[in-house]
């Protein structure tokens, strides 16, 4: 196992600001970033943000997904664009 399976198995279901960006290996003012912008799942306990592990690892797949998609789509416009001088 690599270090990050082991921080990944040690992380409890419910994880704090420090943890999450640890898992994520993000900085915590990023992790801030995308709970002010809600781009990741959080739940506030009071003025306490609180993440839970398995919604994070969905969102992740999630994410993955989305973005190879997106890159799909650009790779395809690109291929039909009148600018595209390759030849087929």
């Amino acid at each position: 196992m690599n270090e990050i399976e082991d921080t990944a198995q040690t992380l409890p279901e419910v994880m704090t600001i420090d943890q999450v960006a640890e898992y994520l290996q993000l900085h915590k003012q990023v992790v801030y970033r995308h709970v002010r912008n809600k781009t990741i799942p959080a739940s506030r306990i009071g003025a306490t943000l609180r993440f839970k592990k398995s919604i994070i690892d969905a969102w992740l797949t999630d994410t993955a997904l989305d973005n190879l998609r997106q890159e799909r789509e650009t790779l395809a416009s690109a291929s039909h664009s009148p600018f595209n001088f390759e030849e087929d």
